[in-house]
């Protein structure tokens, strides 16, 4: 089968690989669609790998082959599964690990990874009825969090970004305020609030200046929720602020895989029952082969870009 894989920074080459075989309690997944994780872009700009290194764990497809002790899917059925080597044409995982996609849903909305990370970080929030809740950062992770905050019951939503039409589409996704972040964001902030500051900050960019901001902007006992994939250069907080306003701080990244399975069953329902919108969010798709390409796009966001996927 072909299989892409991350050889030097910056480009990933095609390998011809084995097509796995699933074992007893497995499934083969026919990959249709795989998404781009930004949490990958700076593998793939940066990483000089000793060997081929295979990508891609935003996986939704078609069941090919089943291990003689499944009992929850057969072969034909469409599936969401949380696998990794995802820029390949197949990939086997446990039948725990895939959630099932509905005749309606498209492979390249049905991607069960993100929307499970996005609606697990929004559980964490704890985001009461009636709470004013600022979201810095709104890329195709922050606009899926602000349609689970406002499920959640959250009276005013702030978007903050530097991007337009990332701030005009959060209006359409449900933000009652927007900020542009190249703008004075605390005074605008301190004058909607009567210069108390927000209930809780979501940061969803993982970048210093974020959370600067946020802790700037962040009320007495609030909440400062951290979602945004940190990498590069260590952090600095200002832990003086922190103390004086006795936040609580959530890193509201999931690891544990049976949560995962549980935010991935969530985020699939919610969007099969109209709830959650994707159709907005995947803005380019790319065929298997241009997967450098899909990548590119994510480091230069040409207009009108949120989520790049590649298909089979």
């Amino acid at each position: 089968m072909k299989a892409f894989a991350l050889a030097s920074p910056g480009q990933f080459k095609m390998f011809e690989k084995d097509i796995p075989l699933p074992g007893d309690n497995e499934i083969q997944v026919k990959v249709k669609v795989c998404g781009v994780c930004s949490s990958e872009v700076a593998v793939w700009k940066d990483m000089d790998p000793s060997e081929p290194l295979f990508l891609g764990h935003e996986v939704s497809g078609e069941v090919s082959e089943i291990g003689k002790n499944v009992k929850r899917f057969k072969i034909g059925d469409r599936v969401t599964v949380l696998a990794e080597q995802g820029f390949a044409e197949y990939v086997c995982v446990h039948e725990e690990r895939a959630v099932p996609l509905s005749d309606d849903t498209t492979y390249e909305l049905g991607l069960g990874e993100p929307l499970a990370c996005a609606m697990n970080a929004t559980k964490r929030t704890n985001v009461q009825i009636g709470d004013t809740v600022a979201i810095i950062g709104l890329g195709f992770m922050g606009q899926l969090i602000l349609q689970g905050v406002k499920l959640k019951g959250a009276a005013k939503i702030i978007a903050i970004d530097t991007r337009e039409e990332a701030l005009e589409l959060a209006t359409e996704l449900g933000a009652t305020h927007i900020i542009n972040a190249k703008e004075d964001v605390r005074q605008t902030i301190m004058e909607m609030t009567n210069h108390q500051g927000v209930d809780v900050v979501i940061e969803a960019t993982g970048t210093q200046p974020a959370l600067d901001l946020a802790t700037d902007i962040i009320k007495i006992r609030g909440s400062l929720i951290i979602y945004g994939y940190h990498q590069g250069p260590p952090r600095t907080i200002n832990m003086q602020q922190w103390n004086w306003k006795g936040l609580d701080v959530v890193n509201a990244h999931e690891r544990d895989p049976n949560v995962y399975m549980e935010g991935m069953k969530l985020g699939i329902k919610l969007l099969e029952e109209g709830l959650i919108n994707m159709s907005s969010l995947v803005t380019h798709i790319y065929p298997l082969e241009e997967v450098n390409k899909a990548f590119e796009s994510n480091v230069s966001k040409p207009r009108g870009f949120f989520k790049a996927v590649v298909s089979l």
